[in-house]
């Protein structure tokens, strides 16, 4: 019978080395695509033997699945604490694309793992099955613009799953797109500084989208 700690040691062993295989795999996936990536370069770049990914993972699919579930997971939990806050949709609004920015920013590898899923046609992405995940954003969305509409603030007929796309869609573009944007418009028009202009730049558009017409209509107060 092995022991406890003999146990612990190989809980531990096994967790590193997942933990080295996704991180080593995240990174030549991103970089190379689902399809050019190869067991080998990652398996060099995690520094462990090729035999343990197919003993942890099953195949290069299955590792890819596997990473592709841990970068949306990551993404889904910066809206976890949304989904059960009451906010004005104005400042709901404010912490969507200002928590979306700070994500995109801060996860270049999530960017371009989304963008060769969709030129795979979101293939290992329908067999994780993450429909519904959105759920509680869209409610909080939904409970923000009906208050919003009660108070004659924002036009009627606003679809919350339709404005969820065009916030991320807003937030996305800068990040997937930036490298011939800098091209186009220069690199200081891309720079991290200007962020936050960028950031109030789409929330005022959002706002502007949704507001109602005529005096009842309240300008939104400027975030401090």
């Amino acid at each position: 019978m092995a022991s406890p700690g003999r146990d612990n040691t190989r809980r531990r062993s096994r967790q590193d080395s997942t933990r080295r295989i996704l991180d080593a795999a995240a990174g030549v996936f991103a970089a190379d695509g689902p399809k050019a990536a190869t067991i080998d370069a990652i398996c060099a770049k995690a520094g462990l033997n090729k035999r343990m990914v197919y003993h942890y993972f099953g195949s290069k699919c299955g590792l890819y699945e596997a990473v592709l579930r841990g970068v949306y997971e990551e993404f889904f939990s910066l809206e976890v604490s949304l989904g059960s806050m009451l906010l004005p949709a104005e400042e709901l609004l404010e912490t969507l694309v200002r928590r979306y920015y700070t994500f995109l920013a801060a996860h270049p590898r999530f960017v371009r793992l989304i963008g060769h899923e969709n030129l795979n046609d979101g293939r290992a992405a329908r067999r994780l099955k993450l429909t519904g995940q959105k759920a509680p954003v869209i409610t909080a969305l939904e409970l923000a613009l009906r208050k919003g509409q009660a108070e004659g603030r924002f036009r009627p007929g606003v679809d919350a799953t339709q404005l969820l796309i065009s916030i991320f869609s807003l937030c996305f573009f800068y990040f997937s797109n930036r490298h011939t944007m800098e091209q186009l418009l220069g690199r200081s028009s891309m720079a991290p500084s200007r962020m936050p202009q960028r950031i109030g730049h789409v929330v005022d558009l959002l706002l502007h989208g949704i507001a109602a017409e005529g005096p009842e209509a309240r300008p939104r107060e400027k975030a401090k």
